[in-house]
């Protein structure tokens, strides 16, 4: 019986240290977003990498200009090899929302819904 006690007891004392914690945590907060294209992509990739663009162009503008780092994967593959390998990408074009510390916050591969974008965008704090 007296075990029992302070079994439930130590689940109370976890359960309270865990939402204090819980109500402190900061939500994530956007700290980059790369965007890796493809300028010499042909065929049916090529339509797509168009409508990303002009996506990205008309979202990232004014202040969000300064968290877009756009890298061509045909004319700087060097740039966005250590992104390809890190976050396995396998396809392109790629828009990676980072965190402060690299962490990958959101990830819209091929084809991105600029609606879903701008909401993920503001959830982040941009």
């Amino acid at each position: 019986m007296a075990k029992g006690k302070i079994v439930i007891m130590g689940a109370m004392v976890l359960a309270v240290l865990g939402a204090a914690v819980l109500a402190h945590a900061e939500p994530a907060k956007l700290g980059q977003v790369v965007y890796i294209t493809r300028s010499k992509a042909c065929g049916c990739s090529a339509e797509m990498v168009k409508l990303v663009d002009k996506a990205v162009s008309q979202i990232f503008t004014g202040p969000r200009q300064t968290l877009l780092k756009r890298i061509d994967y045909d004319t700087d593959r060097e740039a966005a090899v250590p992104y390809i390998g890190e976050f396995r990408l396998i396809q392109l074009p790629a828009l990676l929302l980072l965190d402060s510390q690299g962490h990958l916050l959101w990830s819209a591969i091929g084809i991105v819904d600029p609606y879903k974008l701008e909401e993920k965008l503001k959830g982040f704090g941009a």
